[in-house]
């Protein structure tokens, strides 16, 4: 079967419900590194469910995607492919609410667009994350960006005009470094994304790793929390959006380094592991213009 956008743009994935528990809102803020210092009770309302403002980060919203991965992949229009072919390349966030812990949540995904990128394609899936009780109240929009090595040359150059600018060529204002813990993957796992990529070492060296790397989204969750923590003062509610382009990987274990530069209510990134100097992401945090930045 021949890649058909006309059928799939549109197409309704699955409207399910999921619920976001206390358990998993906490291990989610752990493993993106909020408490690095267990005593920091500005941390708290993310980790410690009797705190009075008790809420989530907004890059929480990516869990969404184990509602829908396996359903994605019967699309209309989409022939069959070999996941090891399927590469992460992006993932937007667009923050309206946040998500209450501990309650279900309507996750509507839809299959956005398919472009052809010469020989590939580029997969483009809409999570719409609502109140099931008030579908009218958004939580959050995701945008997550898969490239299908194989699968182009089908002529469609797609619909959709999202661009994330790169960072200026210039010393960043700001600079951020994250250790994570060699075992960050198995703890991530826990949180839905159970990819063997991320655990067997066979699994991770057939698709041309040296060991199991950490999930991006996970490493996605690390970047926004370095972009709130150096310029948001500890308001969740300035943040709009956050936008991540995958260049390379990460092994667990490894310190991610971030160089920021503010543009206007902007905040543009780079980041690169410091021990093998390897850049593994560009992106863009929006803050609401009340941020001090």
């Amino acid at each position: 079967m021949e890649v058909d956008p006309s059928k799939a743009r549109g197409h309704v994935i699955c409207e399910e419900d999921m619920e976001f528990s206390e358990d998993l809102c906490q291990l989610y803020h752990l493993c993106v590194g909020f408490n690095q210092d267990p005593c920091n009770e500005d941390d708290f309302k993310f980790i410690y469910e009797y705190d009075d403002d008790f809420t989530t980060f907004p890059t929480i919203s990516v869990l969404a995607l184990k509602v829908c991965l396996t359903k994605m992949f019967e699309t209309p229009g989409l022939p069959q492919f070999n996941i090891m072919s399927l590469l992460h390349g992006e993932q937007i966030v667009e923050v309206s609410n946040p998500i209450p812990p501990g309650s279900p949540v309507r996750c509507i995904a839809v299959m956005e667009d398919l472009a052809d990128k010469g020989k590939g394609m580029l997969m483009t899936v809409r999570i719409d994350l609502k109140n099931p009780e008030n579908l009218d109240e958004m939580y959050s929009r995701c945008y997550m960006k898969f490239y299908v090595r194989g699968l182009g040359g089908f002529g469609d150059k797609g619909i959709l005009d999202q661009k994330i600018p790169d960072p200026p060529a210039r010393e960043p204002d700001q600079t951020f470094e994250a250790p994570t813990d060699e075992r960050l993957a198995l703890f991530y796992r826990l949180c839905g994304d159970v990819n063997p990529l991320h655990i067997v070492p066979s699994a991770a060296q057939l698709a041309g790793f040296e060991k199991p790397i950490l999930h991006g989204l996970c490493t996605y969750g690390i970047l926004g929390r370095a972009v709130y923590e150096t310029y948001c003062e500890g308001d969740v509610s300035l943040i709009k959006n956050i936008s991540v382009r995958f260049v390379s990987h990460v092994y667990p274990g490894e310190t991610i380094k971030v160089d920021m530069f503010k543009e206007g209510d902007s905040i543009l990134f780079s980041a690169t592991t410091l021990e093998r100097k390897a850049v593994i992401s560009t992106g863009v945090v929006d803050l609401k213009p009340q941020a001090k930045i």
